[in-house]
């Protein structure tokens, strides 16, 4: 395992991207990689809706059961308080939608170093389809347009948000943890 130290970033990476773009899976690997602490926004989305409600719920599941509306509530202020925490060194994988909201965009700012990990519009398809069709798919019969309007709207915000981007197609997981760790030393300062 790397020392921390090596780690080619000065503070917290956040990626963002859509889902199915590999945040979490190759944030945890990142984390593994350098023994850093590893924070996924939804996780902690569903911890602070434990926190509020007493029941146990999985993030997708408080988006179906609530809706739209209250679980951009949720996550803004879950995000509110990772900002608020001063993270130390860290990887932070964010859900999908949460850099839309202008607000919440200076507070992932704040948190650290954003790289956006931009995967092949057909290869995000196969992956976000395999579990079946995601409850923010505006067209549940038709995936494809659905994804296709999503990264119309998304891309744009994710592009400009991002202090760095990957562009990708289907590598694994550990090839992209590979080519972060080769992104130059201090990038996104």
């Amino acid at each position: 395992m790397s020392d921390p130290v090596s780690f080619p970033f000065p503070r917290p990476l956040v990626l963002i991207g859509m889902k199915g773009s590999g945040k979490t899976t190759v944030g945890r690997l990142l984390a593994h990689r350098y023994s850093l602490p590893f924070y996924d926004v939804d996780k902690e989305l569903e911890v602070d809706y434990r926190r509020q409600t007493g029941i146990d719920r999985s993030s997708r599941a408080i988006f179906q059961q609530h809706g739209r509306d209250f679980f951009r509530q949720l996550e803004q202020s879950t995000l509110i308080r990772l900002a608020a925490a001063r993270l130390p060194r860290c990887i932070l994988a964010t859900g999908g939608g949460l850099p839309l909201a202008e607000a919440n965009r200076p507070l992932l700012r704040q948190i650290g170093i954003i790289l956006y990990l931009e995967v092949d519009e057909a290869v995000l398809l196969e992956r976000i389809t395999a579990h079946g069709i995601p409850p923010f798919f505006p067209y549940p019969d038709d995936p494809a347009r659905s994804l296709a309007d999503l990264l119309a709207e998304r891309r744009p915000i994710y592009r400009e948000l991002a202090d760095l981007s990957l562009s990708l197609r289907d590598e694994s997981p550990a090839q992209i943890a590979d080519l972060i760790a080769a992104l130059p030393e201090n990038s996104g300062t």
